[in-house]
């Protein structure tokens, strides 16, 4: 059975119809250019309905086969960054590392060599011939070959094509010889911890021949992303939250301030969600009621410490608020 037949029958499409997607997979994608704090920009693909359609399928039924790496802690179900950052808690010191275009820099050879290997070992009922793997690239892949941003298929083929990178790295530092050093990988985000003080600078030194080694992927390591700091020092963070030097978890000083205040705006009537006098004459964000909301959903999440605070504080606004949703 070819691969398009299988997907026709666990999805229920005629393969008229997918033959359509898959022709047109480079035509019907909308782009969206998102500016990077530090200039340039970041594209988006948004592939067509029938097109994610057999994204989905993809990720059913071989990404999901296929090994990834437990210090991969994005895009798993059951893992968070909240999860992410506690791993480290036990740490002091700490090496951030950003990988440079990193979706853009994992190709379908990557992908597919990976793919050929687990077939030919499980074998399963569609054949992985020529025609299937042209299938693939165009499905999962631009027309230059590689992985876009925005694809919903594009993070598990990412941290499948990581898993190799991931056991190399994770055996450089068990050995000890830079303390009791902890990986974690969330998409292009490397976070390394350690209990032994001045070593995170000699293990940087090991990660980039490491990272120069390595074949495929081709990443790269973006050098103005690098960061070596510690919890002692209060600049420990970890995909977006604190790590405070008694170890507990915690958000960004500036995010409580913005939190607090959003909340005495709320508190005096200005922000409402239905309130867009102050928005006019330029007071606030029209989005800022919106912010709110997500802040405090995301605080108590992660830092209930922090939520029971302003809940004492902003009892009424907060209960008033929860009414309104």
């Amino acid at each position: 059975m070819n691969i398009k037949e299988k997907i026709s029958i666990d999805i229920n499409v005629q393969i008229s119809l997918i033959d359509e997607a898959i022709n047109n997979a480079h035509k019907h994608i909308k782009k969206f250019h998102i500016p990077k704090q530090k200039g340039g920009y970041r594209v988006i693909c948004q592939p067509s309905a029938k097109l994610k359609t057999i994204q989905y399928w993809v990720i059913r039924n071989i990404c999901n086969y296929l090994p990834v790496d437990k210090a991969a802690y994005a895009y798993r179900d059951g893992v968070s960054i909240l999860d992410n950052a506690f791993f480290h808690t036990q740490n002091k010191y700490f090496l951030k590392i950003d990988l440079k275009d990193f979706f853009p820099s994992i190709s379908f050879d990557d992908f597919i060599k990976i793919v050929r290997n687990w077939h030919k070992k499980n074998q399963p009922i569609w054949e992985l011939d020529r025609n299937s793997e042209s299938i693939l690239k165009k499905v999962c892949f631009d027309d230059k070959g590689f992985l876009p941003i925005g694809y919903p298929s594009s993070p598990s083929i990412s941290n499948i094509v990581m898993y190799p990178v991931d056991l190399v790295i994770k055996k450089e530092i068990e050995e000890g010889k830079y303390g009791k050093m902890l990986y974690t990988r969330y998409a292009d985000d490397l976070i390394f911890s350690t209990d032994k003080k001045g070593v995170c600078r000699k293990f940087l030194k090991e990660l980039h021949r490491i990272i120069e080694d390595t074949k495929s992927p081709k990443i790269k390591i973006n050098e103005n992303k690098t960061n070596i700091c510690s919890s002692s020092a209060g600049s420990a963070i970890v995909t977006g939250l604190r790590i405070a030097n008694d170890g507990h978890i915690t958000i960004h000083k500036k995010q409580k301030d913005h939190i607090r205040l959003l909340l005495s705006l709320y508190k005096k009537g200005i922000l409402k969600n239905d309130d867009y006098s102050s928005y006019k004459k330029g007071i606030l964000k029209n989005d800022d009621y919106s912010s709110l909301l997500g802040y405090l959903a995301y605080v108590r999440y992660v830092d209930s410490a922090f939520y029971s605070k302003i809940q004492h504080k902003f009892f009424k606004e907060i209960d008033s608020i929860k009414k309104s949703i």
